[in-house]
């Protein structure tokens, strides 16, 4: 007989599986459209969804990592745009912008992740056209893959650290 821990990850597995369609039924009305509006309304989604994600970073991290988040876009003025910083190195900035030439009523959120470290690069960072359309857990895959370049560059710099005081000796 099955105990009640056997049964918790299909169960968790369930729970993502409704979740994911809830929120793709909700989102569905707005994110496959390409108009103004729609993504503006879908760049403000993204923007809540990281303010989700940044509490859950929050919580497993404190505060031993500076993680910032900038406000939700604004309507008017320049382009609509969010970011989410990890130690003021790394980070993921959304955009909201018009594809093809100006005036083609063609918009999308861009994304891209940022490196301020040495070597530091700017990657786009989708969604790609072929696989549709933004999601709570694309965005943060994104998230997952800025904490994790901030992981490996801290990890870096701890074993250089060491070899530094070895050799020293």
């Amino acid at each position: 007989m099955r105990s009640s821990t056997d049964t918790e990850p299909f169960a968790r597995r369930v729970q993502t599986l409704r979740d994911a369609w809830l929120e793709r039924r909700q989102t569905q009305s707005f994110a496959g459209s390409h108009d103004f509006d729609s993504q503006y309304h879908l760049i403000l989604t993204l923007h809540e969804w990281a303010c989700d994600a940044l509490e859950e970073i929050a919580t497993i991290y404190g505060a031993t990592v500076d993680i910032g988040l900038s406000p939700a876009p604004e309507r008017g003025g320049a382009a609509p745009a969010f970011s989410l910083a990890v130690a003021g190195t790394y980070s993921v900035n959304f955009a909201l912008q018009e594809r093809g030439h100006p005036g083609s009523g063609h918009w999308t959120v861009a994304a891209s992740v940022i490196s301020n470290a040495p070597g530091g690069l700017v990657v786009p960072a989708g969604p790609e056209r072929r696989n549709g359309q933004w999601t709570r857990g694309r965005l943060e895959e994104l998230l997952l893959s800025v904490l994790g370049a901030y992981e490996r560059a801290r990890t870096d710099r701890d074993s250089q650290g060491a070899s530094l005081r070895e050799s020293a000796r």
